[in-house]
């Protein structure tokens, strides 16, 4: 998978999108083509997947207008539709109806000090998708700068803010999936990026909004003194926050770990999300290490880890999922720690670092 690199030059979302939209025209074309064919292999019609993105399009004028006005600089750069834009970013909402897939498992060590959470995410998603991926850099409405990976087209994924807080995004699914329109569950991590600054803030902001399919937001955030994490379950059936004590470790893969949302779960495929889920607090002592690649190597070195996916290639095609990239966050430096490669092939990969305000310098091997 390639990762690009990507930096806004001021805060006029509108104007922000067309640059985007302009540069990277060829690979958000290919996105939405992708997408479509995901889409017909999972049984959803070009014309109800728009139908759904639509939805969301309303969804998201109304609750993120900055996000929004993004959207509109972006087709209008990219000659995309307007419709399609939203399409892309409202992929979830449209496979939740249809198609849960697997993706994603993320740890966290919450310090009993006065030192920021240790994280590390790996992203899981559709062997044939998204081999272009982009992180950006961007200034948003309300002054905050971000640094966000994302798939094209989205808003934001995994990202941190410069007011000390960062985000992790894990998939799940819900029987409530698709019983109503909402925000795409992207702008939502794009709002909490774009204006939280603790964990309390972001989980006001996930209630504060109407959604159509689910996911967790593990949210970390440092004020120079005290760290602090917690999961944020969401789903069109309500929202419901795991807290991490200090001292301790809080993991998460692709199940509810609320006992009354769990209630609802969905998933109709094989998974491996309690597995990878165990692996992760079986060595929760990993996560303390402090260097991001040297944690990412830790994990990478448990053996047969689950949390390494690999694909099957007896399964179709719209069912192969694999480990894209392994990531860390740094909210005291508002960076991003990744490498685009599963845990275990971390030791022969490029290990990158992308910050608020840095070009791209390879780590070191």
């Amino acid at each position: 998978m390639i990762v690009h690199e990507w930096t806004s030059e001021s805060a006029d979302q509108h104007e922000e999108g067309r640059r985007l939209g302009a540069h990277w025209a060829p690979q958000l074309l290919a996105a939405r083509d992708s997408y479509l064919r995901l889409f017909l292999q999972s049984g959803v019609s070009a014309e109800k997947a728009r139908s759904i993105a639509d939805e969301c399009r309303a969804m998201t004028e109304t609750h993120a207008p900055d996000v929004a006005e993004e959207f509109h600089g972006v087709a209008e750069g990219s000659g995309l539709a307007l419709s399609d834009v939203h399409l892309l970013t409202a992929r979830t909402e449209i496979l939740a109806r249809m198609t849960p897939s697997m993706e994603c498992s993320t740890v966290v060590y919450v310090p009993d000090d006065a030192t920021p959470p240790r994280t590390l995410q790996t992203w899981d998603w559709h062997e044939t998708l998204s081999n272009e991926t982009i992180v950006r850099r961007l200034h948003s409405a309300s002054g905050a700068r971000v640094v966000t990976f994302s798939e094209f087209g989205q808003p934001a994924k995994i990202g941190v803010n410069d007011r000390g807080l960062g985000l992790h995004f894990n998939i799940l699914h819900h029987r409530s999936d698709g019983s109503r329109a909402g925000v795409p569950v992207h702008v939502l991590a794009r709002m909490i990026l774009d204006r939280a600054r603790t964990v309390a803030e972001a989980v006001e902001i996930s209630r504060s909004v109407p959604l159509a399919a689910s996911s967790v937001l593990t949210v970390v955030s440092f004020d120079g003194t005290t760290p602090e994490a917690a999961a944020v379950e969401v789903s069109p059936a309500g929202v419901a926050v795991l807290s991490a004590p200090r001292g301790r470790t809080l993991a998460h893969t692709n199940h509810f770990l609320d006992e009354t949302l769990a209630a609802g779960e969905y998933s109709p495929y094989e998974t491996t999300s309690v597995p990878r889920y165990r692996c992760l607090t079986d060595a929760g002592e990993l996560a303390r290490i402090v260097d991001d690649r040297e944690r990412a190597l830790a994990f990478g070195a448990i053996p047969d880890a689950p949390i390494s996916v690999r694909a099957r290639p007896e399964q179709p095609e719209h069912l192969r999922w694999e480990t894209k990239l392994t990531v860390a966050l740094d909210v005291v430096h508002g960076a991003l720690a990744f490498a685009a490669a599963a845990p275990a092939d971390v030791a022969v990969a490029e290990w990158r670092r992308v910050g608020m305000a840095d070009q791209h310098v390879p780590a070191e091997r």
